[in-house]
């Protein structure tokens, strides 16, 4: 999307120069990766950047307000339903589909979600690509270039230890070193100091949390740097041991509540809001009969990496749904990527771009920080649509 960054990137590009990213890449993070790595970054004009920002900001502001909220807490299992919830969100990522055109790129909102994302990973990504490839020293991949890396360290890292010692503080995790984003949580060890533990070690003896460090001593947790889910906890039928419920006397960095508050169970209640907001409706509300559903993407709402998700739904499709469900499903308005990566085989990629926010404790209204952009040339974002094509996956933007 800039012209004259991509022509220089595709004319350095090279098999060789690509096993030599992915392994200068796996040097920084100190693990293998994974999941796939996309060959190429995108490159982001900043004017373009700041706007995805301020539609990201935009919808979150209005995600977290007290209406919404009344809908939002709606969605939280009863048994996961965790006592002390902060007034707001502290991590957030927007993700929006880059439409419109190369040169007049658009964007529009596919999910939203309360949940810290890759935030240590993607600046180191960024930086690999750039410094492998001999790219200008000034790109990198937050929204706003001359924040900084520095900076952008000492915001993030204000942001999980609050006021407490590194020592205090562990980011929890189910199973977390055979996790796909076991990089993200070897780099915040390393950037931040925090102990990084298995939610299923975790113990509670009165109202306090502890976890046992590797000569099994006790070590009392203060803060939690949350990037368990229910879903895997469900998923795996695993059975914690204290009532995540309850009221103890810690921190959260990142309270579990918001990632059902701040999903896409808001989706229908954001039409309008912006011009990043597509129609969306509940399907026990939609008159999906006169609507013309070639228009329309049907979406559960509990569910993830596109899992679920009919493109081309029927009214047969819809009407399969048993009428006690249709709550916990979307139609949403069809939204069309635009190409905006041409590979040097002449092949057109399309993709997302996820913002990365923060609200701090003591501000009024959230930052959008950082960036992370997923390649495909798959009828859809991820692995299953993706199978066997290069140019695709995790990627990053360099923001000019």
């Amino acid at each position: 999307m800039i012209p004259e960054l991509r022509k220089e990137f595709n004319a350095k590009f090279s098999k060789e120069n690509y096993r030599k990213q992915l392994a200068d890449l796996e040097h920084r993070c100190g693990c293998t990766l994974d999941f796939r790595v996309a060959e190429t970054p995108l490159f982001l004009t900043r004017e373009m950047a700041e706007k995805a920002g301020k539609l990201a900001e935009e919808i979150l502001i209005r995600s977290a307000s007290p209406e919404l909220q009344e809908i939002g807490k709606k969605a939280i299992p009863a048994n996961f339903n965790v006592a002390d919830q902060t007034p707001r969100p502290l991590f957030a990522a927007v993700d929006f589909a880059i439409t419109g055109s190369r040169d007049h790129p658009e964007f529009k909102l596919i999910e939203l979600q309360g949940f810290p994302s890759l935030y240590h990973y993607q600046p180191v990504f960024s930086e690999s690509m750039r410094d492998v490839y001999g790219l200008p020293k000034e790109l990198n991949g937050l929204i706003d270039p001359s924040l900084g890396r520095e900076r952008y360290n000492k915001i993030l890292k204000k942001a999980i230890l609050g006021s407490c010692n590194p020592n205090e503080v562990v980011l929890m995790e189910v199973d977390p070193m055979n996790q796909k984003t076991k990089c993200d949580f070897l780099l915040a060890q390393k950037q931040v100091g925090l102990q990084v533990v298995d939610i299923c070690s975790v113990i509670s003896q009165g109202n306090e949390l502890f976890h046992p460090d590797h000569q099994e001593n006790l070590i009392r947790i203060k803060r939690i740097y949350n990037r368990a889910i229910a879903d895997e906890i469900i998923r795996k039928k695993i059975e914690l041991r204290f009532d995540i419920r309850q009221h103890y006397d810690v921190e959260w960095a990142g309270h579990p509540n918001w990632y059902f508050r701040i999903s896409k169970v808001l989706l229908p209640h954001l039409s309008g809001l912006n011009e990043a907001v597509p129609k969306a409706w509940y399907v026990s509300e939609a008159d999906y009969r006169s609507p013309d559903l070639a228009k329309f993407v049907l979406k559960p709402l509990y569910s993830f990496a596109g899992h679920g998700v009919n493109i081309n739904p029927t009214i047969s499709d819809i009407e399969a749904i048993p009428q006690s469900e249709r709550s916990e499903w979307i139609l949403q308005e069809k939204v069309e990527y635009a190409n905006i990566v041409t590979t040097p085989d002449g092949n057109e990629v399309r993709g997302e771009l996820r913002v990365m926010l923060i609200w701090s404790e003591d501000q009024n209204s959230p930052k959008a920080l950082h960036t992370l952009v997923r390649l495909t040339r798959g009828k859809m974002i991820g692995v299953d649509f993706n199978k066997g094509l290069d140019w695709v996956g995790s990627s990053c933007a360099l923001v000019q």
